[in-house]
């Protein structure tokens, strides 16, 4: 779980084009393509296309390292499990917008399984697991709802139950002023939002808030998301539009800092803004962030690959200390 953590932080110190580079130098030179050392390096690949935009590039890496390991270790390893668990993430993100969530099922239903197997019932590892899990059962009853199926009341007290245990493993090892505790909070607010439990899930927001903020600071992403889920819950259900106005602003400011004015997580702040000054009848400013957001997916269709980071010219036979020689050279 630790190493986790530390490596959300540590990976995106890391450009884009260094993780390119040894994806393919410890295939070209040191490894091969199924060794474990490979395998590792395509597992960080993935962890970090999925974080800079480029789900399909993570996807593709996540299965390539699970087949690695598969033949390495054997189907039922814990480190097949791990790999599992965040392959289903990434297909999560993914199929988020389709609804169609079969993939990242079957991936953390694997995961889990695997986990139960080597793990105690209380492992951090086994509660992350299962929260991708009630992740994944809340969408699929929100695509239920809006297809005008009935509501799946047993999903949703299933996913209830994965995020109280989640929460209470992490208050227990980390604290409650603790990173990964604001999180599950976060997640108790999306789904206590989708059981129409308004003021429960107002209250998770803002603690996720609270302590991310004093934790991380106010101008973390990590804050910008949980500000933006409290936003949405004002906007589409609880009608405080003026407050809903203010948060996706400090949503949009916080993301664009960090990363840059095309972010794709900034499509739902400029829709939410769009809904929130139409409510308002503040036609003016509608049209403002309604042409913002028309610009947004204009470039946002033109870039068509995902957001990269500053790359940097490298041949077939560069070797570290070139990369390292034109890394430290690249603004000059």
């Amino acid at each position: 779980m630790f190493f986790k953590l530390t490596r959300t932080y540590i990976l995106f110190l890391i450009p884009s084009f260094v993780l390119d580079f040894n994806y393919n130098l410890c295939n070209r030179k040191a490894f091969g393509k199924r060794h474990q050392k490979y395998a590792d390096v395509v597992f960080d690949y993935g962890y970090l296309k999925l974080n800079v935009d480029s789900v399909h590039e993570s996807i593709a890496a996540y299965k390539e390292a699970c087949s690695i390991r598969r033949s390495i270790l054997g189907n039922t390893s814990f480190h097949v499990g791990v790999v599992h668990e965040d392959l289903a993430y990434a297909c999560y993100v993914k199929e988020y917008s389709t609804g169609r969530f079969n993939s990242a099922r079957k991936h953390i239903d694997k995961a889990i399984d695997i986990m139960e197997a080597m793990l105690s019932c209380n492992s951090l590892m086994l509660a992350s697991a299962k929260r991708v899990k009630a992740l994944i059962f809340e969408e699929i009853v929100l695509d239920k709802i809006s297809e005008g199926r009935e509501d799946d009341e047993k999903l949703l007290n299933q996913a209830e139950e994965l995020h109280l245990f989640a929460l209470s493993l992490a208050k227990e090892e980390f604290g409650e002023k603790n990173v990964q505790t604001a999180k599950h909070y976060g997640n108790l607010g999306r789904l206590y939002q989708s059981m129409h439990r308004y003021e429960e899930a107002e209250k998770m927001h803002l603690k996720a808030i609270d302590i991310k903020t004093e934790v991380l600071g106010p101008n973390d992403y990590e804050v910008a998301l949980s500000v933006g889920h409290l936003a949405s819950l004002y906007n589409y259900h609880m009608e405080k539009y003026s407050e809903a106005e203010k948060l996706y602003l400090l949503s949009i400011s916080i993301n664009s800092r960090i990363f840059g004015k095309y972010y794709s997580g900034l499509e739902y702040d400029y829709l939410g803004l769009c809904t929130v000054y139409d409510k308002k009848r503040e036609t003016i400013k509608y049209l403002k962030f309604a042409q913002i957001l028309e610009d947004w997916q204009a470039m946002r269709s033109e870039q068509a690959a995902a957001r990269k980071s500053p790359s940097i010219p490298l041949c077939d036979d560069s070797d570290v200390e070139d990369v390292k020689y034109k890394f430290f050279h690249m603004d000059t």
